[in-house]
């Protein structure tokens, strides 16, 4: 079984991105931040997220120096739109998929950001891909059920309504995504 590799996924993504948008997509990667990014990321981090689930510029920063940091920002028309970032697990052979965020929503930009985070986990030796989440959301939406139709599963449930999800990382995982969502 092969599977593309990643700078092809984002050839590709952004290629399917472009149309979807009609515009001209970028898709740059980062290890680490400069200030100028980080102020990007927080003004997309403040309207997509209420007040208590903000970073500031400081915990942003915090992140981008933790090992194994790897950041997705999506341009269109040389205008940042979306974001995806994390880092290494304190586990061992785990990333931590920390924050993502678009503004514009159900063109796709969230779906490739995550098989972007995922082939780049994958070539990176990483064996699982965690985050957290709320169980549901302010708007109502099942996220924990969401995630689980997707493969994650529920490793550990939190007393304020907070799940950790893992996904167990494999040849078959990765080229199965790929095929899903680059058709």
């Amino acid at each position: 079984m092969q599977i593309l590799k990643l700078k092809e996924v984002l050839k590709k993504s952004e290629d399917i991105l472009s149309e979807s948008l009609n515009g001209n997509v970028q898709i740059k990667s980062h290890k680490k931040l400069s200030k100028e990014l980080v102020t990007e990321i927080k003004s997309i981090d403040s309207k997509k997220f209420r007040k208590d689930l903000q970073y500031d510029e400081s915990d942003l920063s915090t992140r981008a120096s933790l090992t194994g940091f790897y950041c997705l920002l999506v341009y269109l028309n040389d205008e940042l739109i979306a974001f995806d970032y994390g880092y290494e697990d304190s586990e061992d052979g785990v990333f931590f998929s920390d924050s993502a965020a678009t503004l514009i929503e159900r063109k796709g930009i969230a779906r490739l950001l995550g098989l972007l985070e995922l082939l780049y986990v994958f070539e990176s030796g990483y064996k699982k891909i965690k985050f957290t989440t709320e169980e549901t959301d302010e708007l109502g939406r099942p996220l924990r059920e969401i995630w689980e139709k997707q493969g994650y599963k529920t490793e550990k449930t939190y007393p304020d309504g907070n799940v950790d999800m893992v996904l167990e990382i494999n040849p078959s995982i990765v080229a199965e995504r790929i095929k899903m969502n680059l058709r």
